[in-house]
Parts: C-alpha cells; sequence; structure tokens
C-alpha cells in the first residue's frame, strides 16, 4: 500500500472505491475517453528529508552530464520541497526540486535556497545502486506530519486531518462511501502534469494500447507461487524432477525442516535452476539437508552460471559424510557481479545413490533498486517489434505505461474479488453479466497482471481430476500415412489417427465414466499407445507422437498435403498472393456438422491448456478470439481469414459507376470453403446480377455472413473447452496467450531453444556441442520446429531438451533421439558441415520412434 492514504478508511471500503474507479476506467478504454482525473493525479509538491550531511548538486536537466545550477550543502534537518512528477531514466531516478530550507524544530542555520523556473533536479539514486545503500533524501512520511499535528491538535481539541498525496489515495478519496469528518485532505494537484498523463494522443487506439502491454509484458517477469524467502531474489525455480506427493519443488521454500525436495530421475542428472531477478548479487547461498536422509544426501555439487553457450563453473563442493556433521552445505558467498541464471547441479550423492532429497535452498542477496519501466527503455531499439509505437515519442509512450500500470496495480488489487464464485465451477457456461468487472474491454491489457495467471492456475487446480487408470489406445499409424498419402483410400476417415483415438478413448462399456480431460499437470501422460506392427514400448514419447499425428491430420504442416480430416479448411489467404501474413492459417469447415468432434477437439485444445502438453493447430487469428471470447469485426480480424476478399467488398462501396460496370458482380458469394452461396436468384435458380445501387446492401450481407459462416463449429470447440477449462479463466486470458497455451511458441530461436536444453554426460564446451549449435543457427523455423519433434516428439516450444554422448561405432552416424525422455544422442563427426548434413537428414526422414525403421 502507498503512503500517505486515508487510515479513516476501512479496508472493506478501500476494495468498494477501487472496484468502482475501475468501472469508470474500463468505460474510459472503451469509449477511448481520458481516464479519471484520480486515477492520473500527481501532487502539485512533496517534502523530502536530508538523510546525511552532504553537498547535494541541483542540474538544468535529468542527466549526469547535465550543467550544474546549484550546490547546496544539507543536514539531516534540511527540507526539499520537490514536485510531485518525478522521472526515471537509464541513470536513475530524479526528482525536480524547488525549494531547499531548514526543517522548522532546526537548530541549525540553513540557509533558503528558492530555484528559479521550474526548478533543478537531483539524482536520488543510481539504477545501479543498491537496496541496501542510504537514499539521499527520503519522503516525509504521514506519520511524522501527524506527530506535529497532534502537539497542535491537543491543544485546540482538534483531530488531525489525514493529508493525501498519493494516487492511490485520491482514488480512494473519490470513490469510497465514507462520511465527510473521515475525508482526508488532498494536497492539491499538479495540474499541468496531470492533464499530460491524461491526455490520449491523436491517432493513439486500443492496438497502441495492446502493443505497448506487449512491449512491457514480455519484460515483466510473473511471480510464481511457493518462493517463500527467495521471493525477493528470485523469478522462479526450475527442477530436473521431483517426487510427487512428498518430495514437490514447493518443500524447498516452505521454510519447514520436516519437508523435502525429492528428485525422480536417473543419477547424477538432478539439478536445481534459479532465474534470478535483475539486479540481483549473490551474498551467500546453501543447501539444508537432513543426516537422516543416509543415500539421499548429495555428495558432488557443480554450482554453474549463465547460459548454455556462455555458462561458468562458479563453485565445486564436495562432502565427505564419514567427516562432517553439517548439515548447511555452503555453495557461494560475496559474488560481485549479477548473474540470471544459477543452476545447482548434483552430480553424485552418499554411496551412490540414484536421487536426492533437499530440505531447504537459502538465498541472500544484494539487490539493485527497481525503477520499473524507466523513460529510456522506450528508445527506438525496442519498439523495432511495434511499429505502431514507432511514430510517438518516448516521453508520450512513458507516460501512457505510468497510467497503464496504475489501471493494473488497482485490477490487481481486487482480482480475487471480480471473479464470482458461481463463476469457478467448469459446469459454469454462461456469462449474464452478473460479474462485478466485465472483462471483455481488458483483454490486451491484461498480460500487465502479476497476479492474474496465479489466479489462473489456483482455478485449474480446484478444478482438476485425475483418471485412476491410464487408457490403452491401439494405433495403427502405417493405416493412418497410407490414408493421408490418398485420404479417397477411407472415406469414412476410420485410418486417421484422429479417428483411431476418438474411439479408443470412449468408454468401453456403461460402467465406465468418459474421460474429463481435466488433467493436473503432474498427469503427464493421458493416455499410453500400443503401436500395430511398430517394435516399441510407450513411456510417454508414442503418446505425445500421437497428439503431433493428430493435429498434422486435422491443420498440415505441409500447404501442399491433401486433407486428411474434414474439420478445418486452408484460409482463402492460403491460395491468394496477396502478401498477407496469415498464410499459413486454417478455419472450421462451414460445411462440416460433426459437431461432436469439434467439441472433442475443444476439449483437447482444454487438456493442452491445463498440462504440458501442445496441440499445433495453426488457426487464424480471427478464430482465437472468437473462442476465448474477445470481440471480432470485419475490418479488423478477417482479413486474418480472407483479406481479399474484405479489400473488395470495402472497394465495392466506394466504387464509381463505370468501375463497377467492369467487376460484372452478382447476387452471390464463396465460403472459405468454396461453397457458393445465392443472395438472390432468378426463375431459373441462378444469381441475379448486382445493381450498382444495390451494392451497400449486398456487402453488408457477405459481412454478415461470412463472420458467421463457421459458428455452429466454433460455439462447438469452444464447449469442449469450457468442459475443461473454467469460463472464468478463459475470460483472463488473451487470444494470444490461447493459442501459446494450447499450441506452444510458433517461434523457436535460438536462444529460446539454448534455455531449454541440459546437458547429461556431456560439457557445454564439447565439440558436439558446438556442432550442433552451429547446425541449428543454419536451421530455419521450420527445421527447427522438425528438430524438436526429432527429440521430443513435439513441434513447438516450451519443452525440456536434453543432450546427451551417443555411440560411435561408425563413421558419421545419423543422430539418435529418445523421445520418452527428450534426449538428443550426440555422435562425434569428422567436421561442422557432416554435422549439420547428418543433423538435418535426420529430421526430416526420421521422423517414425520406431526404431526398426532406422
Amino acid at each position: 500500500m502507498a503512503e500517505n492514504i486515508n487510515p479513516n478508511v476501512p479496508a472493506a471500503r478501500r476494495k468498494i472505491a477501487r472496484i468502482r474507479c475501475l468501472q469508470d476506467c474500463i468505460e474510459c478504454l472503451q469509449m477511448r475517453k481520458p481516464f479519471p482525473d484520480c486515477l492520473c493525479y500527481v501532487p502539485s509538491q512533496l517534502e523530502y528529508k536530508a538523510t546525511c550531511k552532504t553537498t547535494f548538486k541541483l542540474l538544468e536537466e535529468p542527466s549526469k552530464e547535465s550543467k550544474v545550477v546549484k550546490e547546496v550543502a544539507v543536514t539531516p534537518s534540511t527540507l526539499l520541497l520537490v514536485s510531485g512528477e518525478d522521472l526515471c531514466n537509464d541513470e536513475g531516478k530524479w526528482l525536480r526540486v524547488l525549494k531547499v530550507s531548514g526543517a522548522p524544530s532546526s537548530t541549525e542555520t540553513v540557509s533558503e535556497h528558492t530555484l528559479p523556473g521550474n526548478g533543478a533536479w537531483l539524482l536520488l539514486f543510481s539504477s545501479r545502486s543498491s537496496t541496501e545503500e542510504t537514499l539521499m533524501a527520503v519522503p516525509v512520511r504521514y506519520e511524522e506530519e501527524k506527530k506535529e499535528e497532534k502537539k497542535i491538535g491537543a491543544f485546540f481539541f482538534k483531530k488531525p486531518v489525514p493529508k493525501i498525496k498519493s494516487w492511490e489515495g485520491v482514488v480512494e478519496e473519490t470513490y469510497a462511501p465514507i462520511l465527510k469528518r473521515h475525508r482526508g485532505e488532498i494536497t492539491p494537484p499538479d495540474e499541468k502534469a496531470v492533464r499530460r498523463l491524461k491526455s490520449l494522443e491523436r491517432g493513439w487506439t486500443m492496438e497502441h494500447d495492446s502493443a505497448l502491454v506487449q512491449l512491457m509484458s514480455q519484460n515483466l517477469f510473473q511471480e510464481a507461487e511457493n518462493l517463500g524467502s527467495l521471493r525477493g531474489f528470485v523469478d522462479s525455480i526450475g527442477v530436473s524432477s521431483y517426487s510427487a506427493g512428498d518430495g514437490e519443488t514447493a518443500n524447498l521454500t516452505d521454510e519447514d525442516p520436516n519437508t523435502y525436495w525429492e528428485t525422480d530421475g536417473s543419477e547424477g542428472l538432478h539439478w536445481l535452476r534459479l532465474n534470478m531477478r535483475k539486479g540481483t548479487i549473490i551474498k551467500s547461498l546453501s543447501l539444508t539437508v537432513s543426516l537422516a536422509d543416509d543415500n539421499y544426501l548429495p555428495e558432488t555439487i557443480v554450482v554453474v552460471a549463465g547460459e548454455a553457450d556462455d555458462s561458468k563453473v562458479l563453485n565445486i563442493v564436495n562432502i565427505d559424510w564419514d567427516k562432517t556433521t553439517e548439515t548447511e552445505i555452503k555453495l557461494l558467498s560475496n559474488l560481485t557481479e549479477h548473474y540470471s541464471i544459477v543452476t545447482i547441479r548434483i552430480k553424485s550423492c552418499k554411496s551412490h545413490g540414484i536421487d536426492t532429497r533437499i530440505r531447504s535452498i537459502n538465498l541472500n542477496c544484494l539487490e539493485e533498486r527497481s525503477l520499473g519501466f524507466d523513460q529510456d527503455f522506450f528508445k527506438e531499439e525496442h519498439l523495432v517489434r511495434y511499429p505502431q509505437l514507432q511514430s510517438f515519442s518516448r516521453e508520450i509512450i512513458y507516460r501512457r505505461s505510468i497510467v497503464l500500470q496504475r489501471f493494473i496495480w488497482l485490477l490487481d488489487s481486487v482480482i480475487h474479488c471480480l471473479i464470482p464464485a458461481w463463476q469457478l465451477a467448469i459446469d459454469n457456461h454462461s456469462n449474464d453479466g452478473n460479474s462485478l468487472i466485465n472483462m471483455q474491454h481488458l483483454r490486451q491489457i491484461l498480460p500487465l497482471s502479476r497476479k492474474r495467471l496465479t489466479l489462473i492456475d489456483t482455478l485449474l487446480k480446484v478444478s482438476a481430476s485425475d483418471p485412476v487408470d491410464r487408457k490403452i489406445v491401439y494405433l495403427n499409424r502405417h493405416a493412418a500415412l497410407a490414408h493421408r498419402a490418398d485420404p479417397a483410400s477411407s472415406p469414412d476417415y476410420s485410418s486417421t489417427v484422429f479417428m483411431q483415438l476418438h474411439e479408443g478413448l470412449k468408454p468401453r462399456n456403461r460402467s465406465s465414466s468418459p474421460l474429463t480431460y481435466r488433467w493436473s499437470t503432474a498427469y503427464d501422460q493421458w493416455w499410453e499407445c500400443k503401436f500395430i506392427s511398430e517394435g516399441i514400448v510407450d513411456q510417454g514419447g508414442g503418446f505425445r507422437d500421437s497428439l503431433s499425428d493428430l493435429a498434422e491430420e486435422l491443420c498440415p504442416s505441409d500447404p501442399d498435403a491433401a486433407m486428411a480430416l474434414p474439420y478445418f479448411v486452408r484460409t482463402p489467404n492460403q491460395t491468394n498472393d496477396d502478401g498477407n501474413v496469415n498464410r499459413d492459417c486454417y478455419i472450421p469447415n462451414p460445411s462440416c456438422n460433426d459437431l461432436d468432434k469439434f467439441e472433442w477437439i475443444g476439449q483437447l485444445m482444454g487438456a493442452c491448456f491445463r498440462g504440458r502438453e501442445i496441440l499445433i493447430l495453426s488457426l487464424a487469428p480471427y478464430v482465437w478470439k472468437r473462442l476465448v471470447g474477445e470481440s471480432s469485426t470485419w475490418l479488423q480480424d478477417f482479413p486474418t481469414v480472407d483479406a481479399a476478399e474484405v479489400g473488395l467488398i470495402e472497394s465495392l462501396t466506394n466504387m464509381d459507376p463505370e468501375t463497377f460496370a467492369i467487376t460484372g458482380r452478382m447476387w452471390s458469394m464463396l465460403l472459405s470453403d468454396g461453397t457458393p452461396v445465392t443472395l438472390k436468384c432468378d426463375n431459373d435458380g441462378n444469381p441475379c446480377p448486382l445493381a450498382y445501387d444495390e451494392r451497400e446492401d449486398y456487402a453488408q450481407q457477405v459481412r454478415n455472413i461470412r463472420l458467421s459462416e463457421c459458428d455452429k463449429q466454433i460455439k462447438a470447440i469452444r464447449t469442449g473447452l469450457l468442459k475443461v477449462v473454467p469460463e472464468a479463466a478463459l475470460e483472463m486470458l488473451t487470444w494470444q496467450e490461447l493459442e501459446t497455451r494450447v499450441c506452444g511458441e510458433p517461434e523457436i530461436s535460438v536462444e529460446a531453444l539454448m534455455k531449454n536444453t541440459y546437458y547429461q554426460h556431456i560439457e557445454e564446451y564439447d565439440q558436439r556441442v558446438k556442432f550442433f549449435w552451429s547446425a541449428v543457427k543454419n536451421f530455419t523455423n521450420e527445421e527447427r520446429s522438425r528438430l524438436l519433434r526429432f527429440i521430443t516428439g513435439r513441434r513447438r516450444l516450451p519443452v525440456s531438451i536434453f543432450i546427451s554422448t551417443g555411440k560411435n561405432d561408425s563413421d558419421d552416424p545419423l543422430p539418435e533421439s529418445s523421445t520418452c525422455c527428450n534426449t538428443l544422442h550426440l555422435h562425434k563427426y569428422s567436421d561442422e558441415k557432416t554435422a549439420e548434413d547428418r543433423l538435418r537428414y535426420a529430421v526430416y526422414n526420421c521422423v517414425s520412434i520406431d526404431t526398426d525403421e532406422y
């Protein structure tokens, strides 16, 4: 909670005030009006107090290179009157000082300095300073003011009035239902600063807000749950494995000596990964163990910092448990630089134990002061991927970011109050408007929320339901491949992996319950595949491969491949040579009325949303928006399906009669699947010619029909999705987030692959690893997707990849993989080019996990 708020406002009424303000803010977003004054409040002036005897250098501009306006000697009794509008840039946080004087109670003689014009700038703290360093000046707190007023109040028998100097406090004063005698005194606002924050620049639209939020959210770490005492220093903790039940990862930070993290993997391959917060410098890092754990005790530990291609060993610890009884294993102390990633590798355990147990992880750090998104963050190089923002100055973008962050702070402070209990149920699929806040107009702002994803995870956990037994499904992939080559060979599609899975997962008898698909993340293999005429055992790789095969049948990645199933069709953008960026997308088939299958597809999508698996369905953004419940329009969204038709219909309404006559347009149209639709016909059933004065009516009918052409199919998919995912969770997501959680990241960069790669029995600097990354850097995005499929059975991130050594029984052999454990076995190659050629051949030709085939 911010300082300088009214302590007379009860907590419940604070929440009411914030919700009321949110409702007004949402209306402003919807109507594209400026936000309320209270959200944009900036006090005209604030008081700061010097913390030590020193000399302040007051500068002309907020830059260390700027001219010194005045040097002022100050003591701890010196007061600074500053503008309420501060500024943060690459150098640190700046205050605009208006006046410097001695405190009223000071016995020292301090000169008073009133600064001319708009004042001068003082660097309050550097962007490189630690949170343990003392600030040059601190705000005069409400409590100190209250003490002074109580002295006066005691004489006059008058209770002091709270002074409100923060925007949070002004929001509560404006919206909270409180009695007049309990109200505070709001410091007059800086009218010019408020207008600057409120103003909506000409041409700034919701699309610009969305782009700004995307930019900021890409650089905003979401706070993970269960970080305990590590919360201030670590963004997240990753582990190699954990034992479900007693050995969960959360036990590392629960501060309970009786719980532990226990691995569930192979000897010598255990690790803990700390994703450190920006600017943190480790002062001490240690692990706590229990001697009672015996051969679970770690014996050799290697601490590594940095990324896979730029790693550095910080320490190696060897413990002789026959000679020590210490239960705290000290790993690092007094580092002098920041490392973004620190990995603790447990290479061996006592008495050759296979798994390890750690009771807790202990971390203490120096931490740089956070400036959030400073003004220099919005410089040109950060806007390259967001061309919508490039026409605005960084000052304008910075101010808009401030007000959006204030809005999100309000939302996060009451988000748990905004979703009624009845909306948390899986079976509730309707929104009758009873929610306190309509999330519809917040969708593209929500990625800034720090608490939203935690709430979504909670909704998923409380609705999870794991089956007692795992289903076994028999698949004939040879028949499925034959069908893909010639879809006419199986008119009922029974040979496809899709149909084989659909039938195999049905209840076998009346006493069997249908699958709910609401599996928890711990239930990581939903069914077991028995592949006919293939000599493999499915330990997870076959299951994931079946999902990949199913997705490939629904939405082929090859634009020239025949459609194996009738449920989706290629969008017209795939065939129109108009430079449209959505040329690899699909849309539900308007002519397919097998709605049960669409509903099942929705359930599979929901299962992927809940778990770690992905189902790559390259649907048009228009479809994802409909599925998540966002509004969609003809001009903004339907071009992702048929840009040529949208352009033609819009140009038709603006044509002159001569140009219109050349088009020879009839009262007919085509749906996305090529089905002709006649809107007006003659006595013979042929489409009537379109007259010039009828073009507006025709255009509107085309818009309505095309926008609703696959309503039934999308509704069926959404129905299946909502059987698995609570509607309240979907309401808090953007369409981009839904697509990513179902399909994974569409772009597979080398950097992203490196972050998800771990090494077993091989070092990062090994020649084989260097050859591997050299090859991957030369791969296209499609080839990197195929590489993922070859190693893991998945085609998109996120997924962990393990690199290990390979056999050397032949010259330059093909790489080998074990999709069940996401492992690539690297061989030795004669040179870099050979390694790349062999790897590329493998990802294109060794797509089956049946070892009998290669």
